[in-house]
């Protein structure tokens, strides 16, 4: 049985890992949608903007579905094609790490036992952008997702769950969650490094979320996903 780790220590673990990482390969340059010199390239596909307000972290992807029922809207390349949007070869420890850079803070993933418990952290701005004719476009990645349910466009935030790291059983290696492809997804895993914070099923017959076919890239077109933490709500008076 895979045992869970307190999230101090993965934190701990992930910046001794980030720390560990092989850069010997200099970053990709950005490809189509091209990339600012202000941003920090953190690893393979991810880029680090510390100057914009608030900070943000930006992803490299490219399309891989346009319809049908999704359990993601962002996953690990060689993983989940078959039910995310677009897929992305930066590493998701990496990913993990500049979401702290930013001032984000992991809260939990979903948790099913004794009782359902939705995921939790800051939530999490996510735009899109890429070049379509010439022209560079972006826009909310909610548009992208439809809730079959109200036939709208998803209207909840995602959160900073932070995935989990747990303990192989057999090589008792310390395991990043998120490795397994679930990086930002509109069902519930615990091992989610963004997630909803909502009740949303991973069952084919209870899936609540699918691809809007209409607003997508074609397959194959590269984007960059931008994600930062959003503003506090202001507070109500009383």
């Amino acid at each position: 049985m895979n045992v869970l780790i307190p999230t101090a220590t993965l934190l701990a673990l992930l910046a001794q890992q980030l720390a560990d990482d092989d850069r010997s390969a200099p970053p990709r340059a950005g490809g189509a949608v091209g990339v600012s010199p202000d941003w920090k390239p953190l690893g393979k596909g991810l880029w680090f903007d510390a100057k914009s307000k608030p900070k943000r972290l930006i992803i490299e992807a490219r399309v891989v579905l346009r319809e049908g029922a999704l359990e993601h809207l962002l996953c690990l390349k060689g993983t989940k094609e078959h039910e995310a949007i677009v897929a992305t070869p930066a590493d998701p420890k990496q990913i993990h790490a500049g979401l702290l850079l930013t001032g984000a803070e992991p809260g939990h993933p979903v948790r099913f036992q004794p009782q359902f418990e939705p995921p939790a952290g800051t939530p999490i701005d996510v735009k899109v952008r890429w070049k379509a004719d010439g022209e560079t476009r972006e826009v909310d990645a909610h548009r992208w997702i439809e809730d079959l349910q109200t036939k709208k466009t998803l209207d909840v935030d995602w959160v900073f769950a932070g995935s989990t790291l747990y303990q192989d059983p057999v090589s008792k290696k310390t395991i990043y969650a998120a490795l397994e492809g679930d990086l930002i997804t509109v069902a519930n895993f615990a091992s989610s490094i963004l997630d909803l914070p909502i009740a949303s099923s991973a069952d084919d017959s209870n899936r609540v979320y699918v691809a809007r076919t209409a607003e997508l890239p074609p397959l194959g077109t590269e984007v960059q996903l931008i994600l930062s933490p959003k503003p506090p709500k202001p507070k109500k008076s009383p």
